[in-house]
């Protein structure tokens, strides 16, 4: 988007009992609107809880997260950072999800190795702190 700020902003919510149908469903419908509004980022799922890492127009991203916010399939989101960028991270991530395994150190290869060293150190600290639950 011509003259718009680019926006980074990042939510944790609590997830209602979902299959990997849901989770499917959830995906493909992200990576279509996310493309028609040009949203950029990804999804972390670790079976109770989502973290997404939303990049945009700000005006765009508060507009998801008030749509998001009114989704049964999770409740108590919470938006962790809303910080200004220069430029996306994850510029080709219409929605990217990031696999989730059970061995810790497994998924925390899997996750930094993903999110490589493109986010600020906070956001970064934050998502692997995340990744780090079981």
């Amino acid at each position: 988007m011509q003259g718009s700020r680019l926006h980074q902003l990042v939510y944790v919510s609590t997830a209602a009992k979902l299959d990997e149908g849901d989770i499917a469903a959830i995906l493909a419908t992200a990576q279509r609107r996310n493309e028609s509004q040009e949203i950029t980022g990804f999804l972390l799922y670790n079976g109770r809880n989502f973290l997404q890492l939303v990049e945009g127009d700000e005006a765009r991203l508060l507009n998801l997260c008030a749509r998001l916010a009114n989704d049964p399939r999770h409740t108590g989101m919470v938006i962790t950072s809303n910080i200004a960028i220069e430029e996306r991270a994850y510029p080709d991530w219409t929605m990217n999800l990031i696999g989730w395994v059970d061995d810790v150190d497994t998924r925390m290869a899997r996750i930094s190795e993903r999110i490589g060293d493109r986010l600020n150190n906070d956001v970064q600290r934050f998502v692997l702190n995340f990744a780090a639950l079981n």
